[in-house]
């Protein structure tokens, strides 16, 4: 039995055990899996460096990830099902049952599950009894969060491209304000009476946040609604408030002229999967933050969320081939690799954001220059203690 007709199988299986798949198909292998692209979306989720075939939640909100093979390259899929056992609760191999059948007690020995199936459909389950290691399943549990059940977020953090996150509410005001708006009205309301030049940033980046729904027109989710309230009982009703507000900034941080919005703001980013996990990965090395260190326990810990979050297009598709190949260490010590693949913006605009909302204290300095210039060690970012926060 060939892949393609066991990966059918596989995902009817998955339906009807009620769990949440995604699947990674290769767009040039798009004709080939189009039986099984009408019935999932994709992903683009790796665990060290690879692709599962299938990734999502059992009923159980558990982690699984499956590599599915058919009747041939049975060894090498043992090797990527073992892999994904870094990051998923549960790990599976799936083929033609007469193939993988041979392999069932090593696997079993080694934590990861079998599928079995013929012509006819799934013919047997057999679940690990246990996975041997699932360090960077936090990582794949929140980017799978944003995919399956994100749908009230618009997209990953790189989106949130301005420095000062106080922007991101002027769509909330305005939807507050008129009420529903299609998008070219929602951004003319903005430029013209909050005098601002990037007002589609701010639209893109309210979705991100989740205060805006998807679709058009533009409504204010129960997230948008809430942060309304919050806006209007601090005396902001109309976007010209919002403009005397931001004028009050000026160089001083955010979290240190107004307090209250800077807490409705880090709320607002802490619900976004990828900001909470970065957030995480920040505590654990704070107080002081060296940034490779930070670097090295992401791709380590949450890779995912470095691919995403701190890496160019070109550049995480490097990174991934350099955690694919075992050479991870490259990606903080090589000043060659990480000046190639980091965004230079992470360093000045998200630092920046940072320190309006008080995660980070506003001592840390950010770094305006080409990112080939920047020093870690000069530059410490400090994660603000109690005393600091909002």
């Amino acid at each position: 039995m060939n892949e393609a007709a066991v990966f059918d199988h596989v995902v009817t299986a998955l339906d009807e055990r009620n769990y949440e798949p995604l699947v990674h198909v290769p767009e040039a292998h798009s004709e080939t899996y189009a039986d099984v692209l009408d019935r999932c979306r994709r992903h683009t989720i790796t665990i060290r460096g690879r692709y599962p075939d299938v990734l999502g939640f059992t009923e159980s909100d558990r982690v699984f990830a499956i590599e599915v093979k058919g009747s041939t390259n049975l060894l090498r899929g043992i090797g990527q099902a073992l892999t994904y056992q870094q990051g998923a609760h549960v790990s599976y191999l799936a083929g033609d049952d007469d193939a993988v059948a041979p392999h069932a007690n090593l696997l079993r020995s080694k934590g990861v599950g079998v599928i079995g199936v013929d012509e006819g459909g799934e013919t047997s389950w057999t679940a690990p009894p246990s996975a041997e290691s699932t360090e960077e399943v936090a990582d794949i549990e929140g980017q799978l969060s944003l995919r399956l059940r994100g749908d009230e977020f618009g997209g990953d953090i790189t989106t949130l491209s301005l420095a000062q996150p106080l922007n991101y509410l002027a769509p909330v005001v305005a939807l507050d304000r008129y009420g529903p708006l299609a998008r070219d009205d929602l951004v003319d309301a903005i430029t013209d009476e909050y005098t601002f030049g990037a007002a589609a940033e701010t639209v893109s980046s309210a979705r991100t946040l989740g205060l805006l729904t998807l679709g058009s027109p533009h409504e204010l989710t129960e997230q948008g609604t809430l942060s309304a309230t919050v806006l209007r009982g601090y005396g902001i009703g109309d976007l010209d408030d919002l403009r005397l507000a931001k004028g009050d900034v000026s160089r001083s941080a955010l979290a240190a002229v107004h307090p209250p919005l800077a807490v409705l703001l880090r709320n607002a980013f802490t619900r976004h999967p990828e900001f909470g996990l970065l957030l995480d990965a920040l505590r654990k090395e704070g107080p002081r933050v060296h940034f490779l260190d930070l670097v090295q326990r992401l791709v380590h810990e949450y890779p995912n969320v470095f691919l995403s979050a701190f890496c160019t297009t070109r550049g995480a598709a490097r990174a991934r081939e350099l955690i694919e190949r075992g050479e991870t260490a490259r990606l903080y010590r090589d000043r060659g690799v990480w000046t190639d693949v980091i965004r230079t913006n992470v360093l000045f605009n998200f630092v920046q954001q940072l320190k309006h909302v008080g995660v980070l204290s506003p001592e840390t300095r950010s770094h305006s220059g080409a990112i080939s210039e920047y020093d870690p060690g000069e530059k410490p970012w400090i994660v603000a203690d109690v005393g600091d926060r909002v």
